[in-house]
């Protein structure tokens, strides 16, 4: 029997599901295909890092996964992890905006920086009474007739207002893409914004109608972000890297192996990795942050090599914190909150991470993970260790009145690891796929171009893995 071997270079959530499911479709179709994995780290997993510390289960990457993009729970349930996945507690489904240094509640019913009831709207309370005018001129705002894309600020500001601009919709949306929405694109980052205007002339009107809301389960009354739909599983993300390398026992994973180029042999193509070793494969899937792959592509896709290093992206860091409850003057009573630039100094947001998932932490205790960073204050992520935990420190003892210290203190720093999604970001998408569609048997994956959330990396992989096994 004709045996085929595929080599896939980043051993992340991408490179991981993409070698997952070259795995599936041979066995589906009882083909022979040998599948080699490179990482050049030395672990597996990429930005997903979970660790226990004195009974608290810290994440340093993501720690959950939207359910309402289907393609990460479908490939839980394809691996035995689906009786893992907890969602979000119930009762405490409510998040919070940092204004004029006091946490105010998102009014339930607020979807992002829109509000599908008009309730939320006058009852928001980091809005002035011309705010709440403002906003509620939106229904009457005429669609735009231009059909390029356009930043979100651009956007926002056109159709709600400066002071959602500035007050909601830079901490929120800005803090899902830690970027600055003056460059982020609309189309790139939030579609389903693009498509409520396009095709109903308002968003809230499209809200309202029941046509622009992702689906919701009726008991679900959170507000801000759809917490009703995060789900992890119950030992950490790590749980997830764990299952599925396990689930690839056909699969040749090695650590420590740094790939420096790829070229053509004959009709496949070679791999060489660091300290002079080259693989012979029928198909390459580069599962890699753009500047890193377009610098692998250099040689055979050249095109799409320079539209990658094109991609920007941005550092952040988390600290995670543990204290006992009684060194909180006031219990948190939510999810977390997002911070407006102007307020936080670096600091993004806040998870309270005890809060939204249970058994992260002691019954006495609370743990927070603090975002800083990303596009909006790029040298906050940059800073060393003990800077980033004092800053943290100082901000939640200026902000929620904590006065003492830590149990602990963790720090991740992810340096690079945020691609901007910036104006014109899917044209550029669409000529890197048309140099790559060229070349059978050499396919992209990771978050570079179609999607940050782990969700969307497994789908954009198992595409890639289709094609290559297509083209085989």
């Amino acid at each position: 029997m004709n045996r085929s071997r595929v080599v896939v270079v980043g051993g992340g959530i991408s490179g991981l599901a993409a070698a997952h499911r070259l795995c599936e479709l041979a066995r589906q179709d009882r083909r022979r295909v040998e599948v080699t994995l490179l990482e050049a780290q030395d672990h597996l997993g990429g930005l997903i890092h979970t660790q226990t510390r004195e009974g608290f289960l810290l994440e340093g990457g993501p720690d959950a996964f939207l359910s309402e993009k289907p393609w990460a729970l479908e490939l839980c349930r394809r691996i035995g992890l689906e009786d893992e996945l907890i969602q979000t507690q119930q009762g405490v489904r409510r998040s919070f905006i940092l204004h004029a240094g006091k946490l105010q509640p998102l009014p339930e019913g607020f979807y992002l920086m829109a509000p599908a009831r008009r309730e939320a709207l006058w009852g928001c309370p980091f809005l002035s009474w011309m705010g709440k005018l403002r906003l509620a001129c939106e229904p009457f705002i005429p669609r735009r007739s231009a059909n390029g894309d356009e930043s979100v600020a651009s956007f926002v500001k056109r159709r709600f207002g400066r002071e959602v601009l500035e007050r909601i919709a830079q901490p929120m949306v800005g803090g899902i893409y830690t970027a600055d929405l003056q460059k982020l694109s609309l189309r790139a980052a939030l579609p389903r914004f693009h498509e409520m205007e396009r095709r109903h002339g308002s968003v809230t009107r499209a809200l309202r109608s029941g046509k622009g809301k992702p689906e919701v389960p009726e008991a679900d009354k959170a507000s801000g972000p759809r917490y009703g739909l995060f789900v992890a599983p119950r030992f950490g993300m790590t749980r997830l890297v764990e299952v599925l390398a396990r689930r690839m026992l056909e699969v040749e994973l090695k650590t420590n192996a740094p790939v420096e180029g790829i070229g053509r042999a004959g009709k496949g193509w070679v791999v060489r990795v660091k300290g002079g070793q080259t693989l012979q494969a029928d198909a390459v899937c580069v599962a890699l942050p753009a500047q890193a792959a377009g610098a692998l592509l250099k040689e055979v896709a050249p095109a799409a090599a320079q539209e990658l290093a094109g991609i920007r992206y941005e550092s952040v860091a988390t600290v995670n914190m543990a204290f006992r409850k009684e060194e909180f003057p006031v219990p948190p009573g939510g999810i977390g909150f997002v911070v407006p630039p102007r307020e936080g100094k670096g600091v993004v947001g806040c998870t309270f991470s005890s809060v939204k998932f249970a058994q992260r932490a002691p019954e006495d205790s609370v743990l927070l993970r603090v975002f800083v960073g990303g596009a909006m204050a790029p040298e906050a992520a940059e800073q060393d260790v003990d800077s980033l935990q004092s800053q943290v420190r100082d901000f939640l003892h200026r902000m929620l009145g904590v006065r003492a210290a830590p149990r602990f203190a963790v720090v991740h720093r992810y340096p690079r690891s945020m691609p901007q999604y910036e104006v014109g970001h899917l044209e550029r998408v669409e000529r890197i796929e048309r140099e790559m569609a060229s070349h059978p048997g050499l396919a992209l994956a990771g978050n570079a171009c179609r999607g940050v959330g782990i969700p969307d990396c497994v789908h954009q992989a198992e595409q890639a893995a289709q094609r290559i096994y297509d083209a085989l």
